[in-house]
């Protein structure tokens, strides 16, 4: 139970990380006059694909499988719970550097002159006039958090998928690589302590030698 109160507060935590660094500024990368033509797409007012909804199936998905997979299966409660452990560390974890990468490069996005000067007029400062948290946002364009959340060609998504597996699962070149440590470590303990047991119990006398006085 202490085990299991700890991998939740590490999520927790990185949750919090996470929350954190969606309302942090990032990086103000300067923009040259001979480049501004690449950020002068029309503003897209809204995502084709809203963040809550994405969220939603990025998390919602894999545990539909987990637990379709334990009907058809007929998994034990040991193994679903370290696949939902190894699917939100995942997560939390692609989150995180995601956003980190998006506020340390500050690259921004091909609406972003439209951002920064909504009336079309570009100043000789490059000041920008536009709303400033619509601006901030307009910043955030590398790495795309939707494609790595949805770990379609999203090396970020698919390298954290990866090495949470491997804190929960063994090698995928393992036989047995469909199975938490936890299971397999269950039945190897118990066959270690029967064995001592097994040991010190009598052995029968060999054959022709009787016990106790002829």
């Amino acid at each position: 139970m202490r085990e299991l109160a700890i991998e939740i507060g590490v999520r927790a935590l990185l949750f919090g990380i996470f929350v954190l660094t969606e309302f942090l500024d990032p990086f103000q990368r300067v923009i040259q006059p001979e480049e501004i033509w690449l950020y002068k797409n029309p503003l897209v007012q809204s995502d084709n694909i809203p963040t809550r909804l994405m969220f939603a199936i990025s998390f919602l998905t894999p545990l539909a499988v987990i637990c379709v997979v334990k009907i058809i299966r007929r998994t034990d409660k040991t193994e679903v719970k370290e696949a939902f452990l190894a699917v939100s560390l995942a997560l939390a974890l692609n989150g995180v550097c995601t956003n980190t990468i998006k506020l340390i490069v500050g690259r921004p996005r091909p609406d972003f002159f439209y951002r920064c000067f909504p009336d079309g007029v570009m100043n000789s400062e490059m000041h920008c006039t536009g709303d400033p948290d619509l601006v901030s946002e307009g910043r955030k364009s590398f790495p795309s958090i939707h494609s790595s959340y949805s770990f379609v060609g999203g090396v970020i998504g698919l390298i954290f998928a990866y090495i949470c597996y491997r804190q929960h699962y063994p090698p995928l070149a393992n036989t047995a690589c469909h199975k938490p440590y936890v299971s397999l470590r269950g039945p190897a303990s118990l066959k270690k302590e029967e064995r001592p047991a097994a040991d010190s119990a009598p052995s029968p006398p060999p054959e022709g030698i009787t016990e106790g006085p002829v």
